[in-house]
């Protein structure tokens, strides 16, 4: 599922449909079919094919009447068309594009919308309209084409605000919308001009879309399309729901019906604010917030406390760690975002309601927040409101350490480990010898340190890096207790974030040449050269990769020895020989992706042999699981073992062998790496699915009934299948172990 900003170079086509089980929505929706085919015939065929579907239509429309009649208690309202002189035109002129408004072709230049939101001729978009703008017009409903100053911008929120000297007609704000109620959406959609599309509000409070880092929309199945950015969203009435922001949308583009609006309440008070001062200010409770454990979902559903500020509006409002959040300002709150997005609305001065569960009784407590909080510029890049980071504030300090990168690999990140030095994975630079960095004041250029370390890290010299900026420390940590969380690069919403905890799994192997540490903190891409850090904010490793679950990251030592044998003679041997190997290698493997052509055996053993010579564990499981998916299967065994031998400890690394070996058809060779799977993660039901598979194919019973008695005390219907699954080859075993 795609997710895209509402600007005017996506090519989205619009399939607005809705899908229902009632046979009267089948007959409309095959009708409508039908009518689309036949319109392609000529005129004579289309006459035939109206008359074949004529009694259908009668039919149905008599129906329709009167299920409408039934579930409407008053006739369906069309919106003023006084609506459309508060809802202009936005032309921005973008570097390199032409401006719209002067016969421009269509979708060559950037539009968007905007709605008059205060007296003075304030209107307000969103920024990514804006963005890169050099100048911004507006076209009014009239055809007008006037210019606009640009008075602030929030760009946690998306949202800017310009000025134009007419001054138009204000919406008046709608009440909070009920679900299913109706909608509509006035805007520029693909540079056309105003125009109207209606559909319900599918959703309220959405705060997890994930398109800005401050999110309190409105979901409605209106059609909003390219150029419908920064339009209103209003009742039947005309009065303004919110304003339109982003959508998801198909693979191909295509407009699902799943579209978002700024709420008006967060709107009006962000535009308030960048009218006043140019600048908004968020409040923070100072809490630190985490979704509960699995097991205490089963129980109720709310947000954890697992931090508190010191005389922070949430500590005084005498709330403790443990406590379970259900409701914030009069909303259901499950996940931190929830708690930011009821936030969001709240001034500085003001005070908020929480309801929260403390030894299973619900408790109210009022948080008081003082007119002191600190100004944040939303000018800045990567600047947000504390509560954008609902983690400890140790952990969410860290950030200040890690600065994206852009080298071979075109976004990773990088850690601070002293004034002028960062430190990133070896596969973000592969043989280049600079990098870009990205700092909150612009972008400077790295010099990569050779080092003859051969694991996958790489040292970055980049001066001009902030003087007051944090520098984590590269130290032995005491322990290697979680929570564990890894902050870098999001490459969706363009920032450094933290990102959820994890636990340990285990620990790098005592025999490990470049072992890793195993943890469950969520990573993606982006994050690899970022930061693993504990509870405290102290470093723990360097993040690399992983998925499903489970992630890794070089541990401190191994920076410590890469920093060490930069003044080995062998530095620059090592450094271009490594270098050079893994970008013929990650070449190579696109290549093959991106040909989809079966690999000879000739070329299926060079690839494995070039990417073997790259000694880059990340490359051995990437190349091997390639490899098996083409069958090659001796190739692809060598290369997980390769990866086993500098990594033991890999989970990823041992269930793709199994998976080769299980493909190869020997059965006995998975019994090994089993046995260590289980070891490792006794308590993961992928991986002890995958152990009793092992044990059932090698016809081992002690290891099929080792998983089989592990998955039996998790429960479930897991359990149940896993039971059914052992029983069903209950003959193979044929009394062997």
């Amino acid at each position: 599922m795609g997710r895209l900003k509402l600007g005017a170079f996506h090519n989205c086509e619009v399939m607005h449909c809705h899908s229902n089980r009632h046979e009267l929505t089948a007959h409309l929706v095959q009708l409508h079919y039908l009518l689309l085919k036949y319109h392609r015939w000529n005129l004579g065929e289309y006459r035939m094919a109206v008359q074949r579907v004529s009694r259908l239509v009668v039919a149905v429309t008599a129906f329709v009447v009167l299920i409408v009649g039934a579930l409407f208690s008053r006739p369906a309202a069309a919106v003023p068309e006084t609506v459309f002189q508060s809802v202009v035109s936005v032309l921005p002129v973008w570097p390199d594009k032409p401006q719209a408004g002067g016969g421009t072709p269509l979708g060559a230049a950037p539009e968007g919308s905007g709605i008059a939101i205060a007296k003075g001729g304030k209107i307000v978009t969103a920024y990514h309209v804006i963005e890169p703008a050099e100048r911004v017009d507006v076209r009014l409903h009239d055809g007008r084409i006037v210019p606009a100053s640009v008075l602030g911008i929030d760009k946690p929120t998306d949202i800017a605000l310009l000025e134009i000297e007419p001054d138009l007609p204000v919406l008046p704000v709608a009440d909070s919308p009920a679900l299913a109620s109706p909608a509509c959406v006035i805007s520029n959609a693909y540079g056309l001009d105003l125009s109207v599309t209606c559909g319900v509000i599918s959703a309220r409070h959405v705060s997890n879309a994930g398109f800005n880092p401050v999110e309190d929309f409105l979901q409605t199945d209106a059609a909003a399309n390219p150029g419908s950015s920064g339009g209103a969203l209003v009742d039947s009435q005309g009065h303004l729901l919110g304003m339109m922001s982003a959508i998801f949308a198909s693979k191909s583009g295509m407009n699902i019906g799943v579209n978002f609006a700024v709420s008006s309440e967060l709107l009006i008070r962000v535009a308030g604010e960048l009218s006043d001062g140019g600048a908004v200010k968020f409040v923070s409770a100072g809490w630190g917030l985490d979704v509960p454990p699995r097991s205490d979902l089963a129980k109720r559903a709310g947000v954890l406390v697992i931090g508190l500020e010191e005389r922070g509006p949430a500590q005084n409002a005498g709330l403790r760690i443990g406590d379970l959040l259900v409701n914030v300002r009069g909303r259901a709150v499950t996940f931190p975002r929830d708690v930011l997005s009821a936030l969001a609305s709240v001034s500085p001065g003001d005070q908020a309601e929480v309801v929260f569960v403390r030894d299973g009784q619900e408790q109210t407590a009022v948080l008081q927040f003082a007119d002191q909080t600190a100004k944040r510029e939303p000018q800045t890049d990567r600047q947000a409101a504390n509560d954008d980071c609902p983690h400890l504030a140790a952990v969410c300090k860290t950030r200040q350490a890690v600065f994206p990168v852009s080298a071979f690999d075109p976004i990773g990140s990088s850690v601070r480990i002293g004034e002028e030095l960062l430190v990133t994975n070896r596969h973000i630079t592969a043989d280049q010898t600079q990098v870009t960095v990205y700092t909150p004041t612009g972008e400077l250029t790295g010099e990569v340190l050779p080092s003859a370390y051969e694991g996958d890290l790489a040292l970055i010299r980049v001066k001009g890096l902030p003087k007051d900026g944090l520098i984590l420390k590269v130290r032995d940590p005491d322990s290697l207790s979680g929570p564990f969380h890894s902050v870098g690069a999001d490459i969706s919403q363009r920032k450094v974030r933290v990102f959820p905890q994890g636990e340990l799994i285990s620990a790098p192997a005592d025999s490990a040449p470049l072992g890793r540490l195993h943890v469950t903190a969520h990573m993606q891409p982006g994050v690899s050269g970022g930061a693993l850090v504990n509870a405290e904010g102290d470093l723990i490793g360097i993040a690399t990769s992983g998925g499903q679950g489970r992630f890794e990251a070089i541990p401190l030592d191994d920076v410590a020895e890469l920093i060490l044998l930069r003044g080995s003679p062998y530095a620059y041997s090592t450094f271009e020989k490594l270098g050079a190997t893994l970008r013929k290698c990650k070449v190579e493997l696109e290549a093959v992706k991106e040909r989809k052509a079966a690999l000879t055996n000739g070329q299926a053993d060079e690839l494995a042999e070039l990417c073997l010579s790259s000694e880059n564990y990340g490359l051995f499981q990437e190349a091997g699981d390639t490899l098996g998916r083409q069958n090659h299967l001796p190739e692809a065994i060598a290369l997980h073992q390769a990866a086993l031998k500098q990594v033991p400890n890999s989970l990823n690394s041992r269930l793709s062998l199994l998976t080769a070996f299980q493909q190869a058809e020997e059965y006995k060779k998975m019994v090994a790496p089993a046995h260590v799977l289980l070891k490792l993660r006794p308590n993961s039901p992928l991986v002890l699915r995958r152990v009793l598979q092992a044990g059932v194919l090698a016809k081992d019973r002690s290891l099929a009934e080792a998983a089989l008695v592990r998955l039996e005390a998790l429960g479930g219907p897991e359990a149940k299948q896993a039971r059914r699954y052992f029983d069903r080859a209950e003959s193979l075993f044929d009394g062997s172990q």
